[in-house]
C-alpha cells in the first residue's frame, strides 16, 4: 500500500513540475526520523546497465594505435566476440598471415617429398648413367689390356699404357661415384625426414604467432550488449577513455546511494519507486544487491544547501522488465530513489 501510494504521489509531481526534483532524499529521511511516522527511505542514484559500463580500448602495448576502421555505431547490439574496430596494424598483419600459410604449404611439400625418396625419373636417369660408365669401364679396360700386349712386344711406349692405365682407373671412379648417388637418392634418411618436420613445425610455430599479432589488432566484445557511446573514431588515435563503452542494458539497475543511517532499514526484496524529470512516469524496481563498503557520496543533489561529504553505501536495484524499454538510452541517467518501509 505504502509502495503504491508513493508510486502515485510521484508520477503526479512527475506530470506537474517536470524541471523540479521529485523529492528531497536529505528532507524525506529527516521527516519523522526519530518517530514511527518514517514512511521510506530515500536516496539519489544512477541508472546502470547490468554489470557496469565497459570501456573497450586496445591492449597496453599497442596504446597509441589508431583506429583503422569502426564497425559499430551507437545503440548498436554486439554479440560476445564480435569485432567492434579494428587497428591500423591490421591490413599489414593480415599479410604476416597469409605469407606464414604460404610457408607451411611449401614445408608440407617439402617433407612429402622427403618422405617418398627421389622421384622415379631421377633414380631411372642415374642407373642409366652408371650403365653407360659400366660400358666405358668394359671398353677402357679391353683398350688397356690390348696395349699391354703391345707394350710387351715393344710396339708402344710405357708412357701410353699408363695413359690407358688413367683411363680405366678415372672410369672406375665416376662408377663408383655415380653407385653412391644412386644409393643415396633412392634410401629415405631418418635425419632428413627430421629435418623437414622441424621446419614444417617453426612454420606452424610462426603461423600461430602471426594470427595472435593479428588479434591484437582486433577490439571485441567481451560480452553481448549495446555500444552506448563511440569515443574514437576511424582514423583517430585511441584516447584515455578507450574506443566505445558497452553495456548490458537488457537488464537495467539503479545504483543509489544510501545513507550509512538509514542501510539497516533496507533489505534484499524491497520494493523501491524511481523518480525522474527526465522519466515520463517513474520506474518500480526490488532491491537486489546491497554493498559491503561505506564510501563517501558521488550524487548529489542540485541543491545548494545539500550535504557534500555524506557517506553512503550503494544498493543495486533491478528495474522491473516491462519498464526497460524506456529508459535503455538513459545509462547515467541521475534519479531519486524511495524504498517503502512496510
Amino acid at each position: 500500500m505504502i509502495a503504491a501510494g508513493l508510486l502515485s504521489f510521484l508520477s503526479f509531481r512527475s506530470s506537474s513540475s517536470p524541471q523540479s526534483p521529485q523529492f528531497s532524499p536529505r528532507a524525506l529521511n529527516e521527516i519523522g526520523e526519530d518517530s514511527a511516522n518514517r514512511v521510506a527511505v530515500a536516496a539519489l542514484g544512477r541508472l546502470q546497465p547490468q554489470g557496469d559500463v565497459i570501456n573497450l580500448s586496445a591492449p597496453t602495448s599497442l596504446r597509441n594505435a589508431r583506429i583503422e576502421k569502426l564497425l559499430v555505431q551507437a545503440g548498436d547490439q554486439v554479440q560476445t566476440g564480435e569485432v567492434v574496430a579494428q587497428l591500423d596494424g591490421y591490413t599489414m598483419q593480415q599479410v604476416a598471415v597469409q605469407q606464414a600459410r604460404d610457408r607451411i604449404g611449401v614445408a608440407q611439400a617439402r617433407l612429402a617429398q622427403v618422405k617418398s625418396g627421389a622421384k622415379s625419373g631421377e633414380i631411372e636417369a642415374q642407373k642409366a648413367s652408371i650403365a653407360r660408365l659400366e660400358a666405358e669401364l668394359q671398353n677402357a679396360q679391353q683398350e688397356l689390356e690390348r696395349y699391354r700386349v703391345l707394350y710387351q712386344n715393344g710396339a708402344v711406349s710405357a708412357s701410353l699404357l699408363d695413359s690407358k692405365q688413367l683411363v680405366v682407373n678415372t672410369t672406375q671412379k665416376q662408377l663408383d661415384q655415380a653407385k653412391q648417388t644412386l644409393s643415396s637418392i633412392a634410401e629415405v634418411r631418418p635425419v632428413d625426414i627430421q629435418l623437414a618436420q622441424a621446419e614444417l613445425e617453426s612454420a606452424i610455430t610462426n603461423l600461430k604467432q602471426a594470427e595472435a599479432e593479428l588479434e591484437l589488432e582486433s577490439i571485441r566484445a567481451p560480452k553481448a550488449g549495446r555500444i552506448l557511446k563511440i569515443y574514437t573514431q576511424a582514423g583517430e588515435v585511441i584516447g584515455p577513455e578507450g574506443v566505445v563503452a558497452l553495456g548490458q542494458t537488457n537488464q537495467m539497475y539503479v545504483v543509489a546511494e544510501i545513507y550509512e543511517t538509514d542501510i539497516t532499514k533496507v533489505r534484499i526484496g524491497q520494493q523501491a519507486v524511481i523518480a525522474s524529470p527526465a522519466l515520463p512516469s517513474p520506474l518500480a524496481g526490488n532491491v537486489s544487491e546491497i554493498g559491503w563498503q561505506v564510501d563517501r557520496q558521488s550524487v548529489f543533489d542540485v541543491s545548494p544547501t545539500s550535504d557534500t561529504d555524506r557517506r553512503v553505501i550503494e544498493v543495486k536495484i533491478r528495474i522491473h522488465d516491462s519498464q526497460i524499454d524506456q529508459i535503455v538510452a538513459l545509462t547515467n541517467l541521475q534519479v531519486e530513489v524511495m524504498i517503502p518501509l512496510q
